[in-house]
């Protein structure tokens, strides 16, 4: 475990956790760049953590030769999410920076992030750009997609969702974890789950750059899970703002389905009827859930929820 020595008298924590999966070509590499990087930043202590998820490589005997870190272990690959829950679960500090080890993010940006951090932000987030980022048509359109979601759903424009480097406080983990999924999500979620508790949420740009080794991603089963992950969070903060649109939008159709039945054959149609009427069943279905939302946030300290 490093600490660094400060000049202040309390100096802030922040945990360095790294989820790391077959990684061993750049594992070594990125945990002695951030261990010469954080020894330059003043007014910070810092503690490092890697998460080895089950990994079946060289990755569990390199962490083990390292220095100056704590090293926890899953025996099967759990994911993504699971290792930063292991993580978070075992640090006490009141910061945390979490970061992917494979190579592709800026590491020399993390004083950037704490600088952030200290100008009154409870989470910052590394907005990927560079030729890190996908370009290929379906990655681009399922990037913008997503964020227009979110958009949608939550009033903010999310320059990056599901950025795997950032600094946070922890008690956010605390708050959401819950809410928190094993798997890649993790970061989207967290975001949203800020986003919605109007948290103040910065977005730095980063150079991206391209991984070594291949990717774990998978993209049309996470851009589904993305999507419904966003629908998810949106129904759980903000019932309304999910439930209203569509109810309105099944009502519309059955009510014009009936009028069309009416002036052409005289009679309202079954469908139609059954169409309107799950438009009603979903609007009160959202009445009800954002009573339950509000009554529950009520119970609990730290949740500022918009009015």
């Amino acid at each position: 475990m490093q600490k660094l020595l400060m000049s202040t008298a309390s100096p802030s924590s922040c945990a360095i956790i790294i989820p790391v999966y077959n990684e061993e070509r750049v594992v070594a590499d990125t945990i002695s760049r951030l261990q010469k990087i954080t020894e330059g930043i003043s007014g910070w202590q810092f503690e490092f953590t890697c998460v080895n998820d089950g990994s079946s490589d060289k990755t569990a005997e390199i962490l083990a030769a390292q220095s100056g870190i704590r090293v926890l272990t899953h025996q099967v690959n759990r994911g993504y999410g699971a290792a930063l829950r292991t993580g978070l679960d075992s640090c006490h500090l009141e910061w945390v920076f979490i970061v992917d080890a494979d190579a592709t993010y800026p590491l020399e940006d993390l004083e950037r992030l704490l600088r952030e951090a200290e100008a009154g932000a409870d989470m910052v987030v590394g907005a990927r750009r560079g030729e890190g980022i996908k370009v290929k048509p379906f990655h681009r359109i399922a990037r913008w997609t997503l964020r227009k979601m979110a958009h949608m759903l939550t009033g903010v424009m999310v320059p990056d969702l599901n950025s795997g480097m950032r600094v946070f406080r922890h008690h956010l983990f605390q708050e959401f974890r819950g809410l928190l999924p094993m798997g890649f999500s993790f970061t989207t979620t967290i975001t949203l789950a800020a986003l919605y508790s109007n948290y103040p949420t910065i977005y730095v740009p980063i150079n991206y750059t391209r991984r070594v080794g291949k990717s774990n991603i998978k993209p049309f089963k996470d851009f589904f899970a993305f999507t419904m992950l966003i629908i998810r969070i949106a129904s759980y903060f903000e019932p309304l703002r999910f439930f209203l649109p569509l109810a309105f939008a099944v009502m519309a159709v059955g009510f014009l389905k009936g009028a069309r039945d009416f002036i052409y054959l005289g009679v309202v149609g079954a469908f139609a009827v059954t169409v309107f009427l799950l438009g009603v069943q979903i609007f009160v279905t959202g009445i009800l859930a954002e009573v339950i939302v509000r009554r529950t946030s009520s119970q609990y300290t730290g949740v500022n929820k918009r009015s």
